[in-house]
């Protein structure tokens, strides 16, 4: 049965400002176009942020939609997840439970016929004044349309970072991966998307990537901390990850991805699979927040999501795992299990591109697109 929050929960949620009210209805109206007569479906659990729970309650109701509120656990039964997908035109989930899998599923869409919102783990500072819910649609899609103008030419990135990262990242020599411009508009059934929106991406070839990838912090979804306790060093040959150095927050990755690995191999998958690039993104919302770690607080300190940093304009993410992004045309041929992004933030970021083959081979002629944490995308 759906579960209900306590008196306790219920009162955590009511510490938020109306202006944050104000943005979630801005935002679900702008990249949702949602109207008050549709239906929607709230999934959360344990670990939701209560505060965001709360102001999507509150933006709902300023607009007008009813909806239905289901607390995922262990417990949680397959019909009920059903029986709250089929009574809602649209399901907003700030869950990260292993049993809301199936809502992302080819054949869930096509049965129940609905849209799907996935805040995960965003926290209420995304709706504040300024804050990367309140970039507008319309900014943001010309600005992604003018990155594409640029991206559409490239042949492959080096790309190097003040942290260490040294990377080469080729792409097909034919191009026959495009670029997708996701700006998180979710205005038809058999949609879904996260938000804050703001990225331009594709797969890269696979067997084309080389160097190393230095980390001043993980997917939140491996650690939600700022930062690390040492830099954590990938080594990346032909693709795959070959090796991982660091300290505790290396070891805790290592150990994310044997887990995954051994999930693979259950399934009678490759495990190898886990470990191979599966995407190139560049950030594109001028609104959303760094994941540089604040260097007056501990490393463990909680940090910016992930899905908000690597929406960062000016930062770009690589991501490893499944390939199967979802849009036709930018699709991989690896489909694990598993799917991390990894943001190189703004800070010291350089990124050379190069239109021609040669050049990216001979590493000769390329163009600057960011410089030092510059942005020179347009020029």
């Amino acid at each position: 049965m759906p579960k209900f929050e306590s008196i306790l929960d219920q009162a955590v949620e009511k510490e938020f400002s109306l202006e944050q009210v104000d943005n979630a209805v801005l935002a679900l109206r702008d990249f949702l176009e949602l109207k008050p007569e549709e239906r929607v479906g709230l999934l959360k659990d344990a670990d939701s942020n209560k505060k965001t729970f709360a102001i999507l309650k509150e933006a709902l109701d300023k607009i007008g939609c009813s909806y239905q509120e289901l607390l995922v656990d262990d417990e949680t039964k397959a019909n009920d997840l059903e029986e709250i997908t089929k009574n809602s035109d649209l399901l907003i989930s700030v869950s990260m439970h292993d049993t809301t899998d199936e809502i992302y599923e080819d054949e869930y869409f096509k049965k129940y016929k609905y849209r799907l919102l996935a805040l995960l783990d965003a926290d209420p500072d995304v709706f504040n004044n300024g804050g990367a819910m309140t970039e507008k649609r319309e900014d943001l899609e010309h600005r992604l349309n003018k990155m594409e103008n640029t991206l559409d030419k490239a042949r492959g990135f080096k790309i190097t970072s003040s942290y260490g990262t040294n990377l080469e990242v080729g792409l097909r020599r034919f191009a026959e991966r495009r670029w997708y411009k996701d700006s998180g508009v979710i205005n038809a059934p058999g949609k879904w998307d996260n938000l804050p929106g703001g990225e331009i991406f594709t797969t890269p070839d696979e067997r084309t990537v080389n160097g190393i990838l230095v980390l001043p912090a993980l997917d939140s979804g491996i650690a939600p901390d700022q930062g690390v306790d040492e830099l954590v060093r990938i080594h990346i040959k032909e693709g795959v990850i070959t090796a991982i150095e660091g300290g505790q927050s290396a070891e805790k990755l290592r150990k994310c991805l044997e887990k995954d690995m051994r999930l693979e191999k259950k399934e009678k998958e490759n495990p190898f699979d886990v470990l191979r690039i599966a995407e190139i993104s560049f950030g594109a919302n001028t609104k959303a927040r760094s994941k540089v770690a604040d260097p007056e607080q501990s490393y463990k300190a909680l940090g910016i999501s992930t899905i908000e940093a690597e929406k960062r304009f000016g930062t770009m993410h690589l991501a490893f795992g499944s390939s199967a992004h979802g849009e036709a045309g930018t699709e991989g041929f690896e489909d694990a299990g598993s799917h991390y992004d990894f943001v190189i933030p703004r800070n010291g970021l350089t990124v050379e591109m190069f239109t021609d083959e040669k050049d990216f081979d001979r590493k000769k002629n390329g163009r600057k697109i960011i410089e030092e944490g510059t942005i020179k995308f347009f020029d």
